[in-house]
């Protein structure tokens, strides 16, 4: 059930891949979103549920990472941390969490697992973006 009081969404971002370079781009997005004053929600489906869990189980070209902290890019636990920090919303599909291999433990506390149609609800009619 959504929240009447809620303040509505300004940016969803809904990710599907594993890939490092797409959860970076996601996450540097979100992040920007959010320190302008947006309210964001990250949403993971499928393979995209590792942007959620706390090792980054599933995590795809992990060289790629090195490469950004080198540059003195922040990495993705450091943009991860800033969404948790700025109050972004968190959210995973259920069947991806399965898809996965993972259970609740396996995710942020910060995360919600729920249905595509509660997804679709909290998401109302911001602006969606898929990585």
């Amino acid at each position: 059930m959504v929240d009447a009081l809620a303040k509505p969404f300004d940016l969803a971002l809904v990710i599907v891949e594993a890939r490092y370079e797409r959860l970076h781009a996601a996450y540097m997005l979100a992040a920007t979103a959010a320190a302008m004053g947006q309210n964001v929600l990250l949403f993971g489906m499928g393979a995209g549920v590792c942007a959620f869990s706390r090792d980054w189980h599933g995590l795809e070209d992990g060289a790629a990472a090195q490469k950004r902290e080198q540059a003195g890019v922040a990495g993705l636990d450091v943009l991860r941390e800033a969404m948790v920090d700025m109050g972004a919303t968190f959210m995973v599909c259920d069947s991806g969490v399965k898809t996965m291999g993972l259970v609740a433990q396996d995710l942020l506390p910060e995360v919600e697992t729920v249905g595509l149609p509660s997804f679709f609800d909290r998401a109302g009619a911001a602006r969606q973006l898929v990585f």
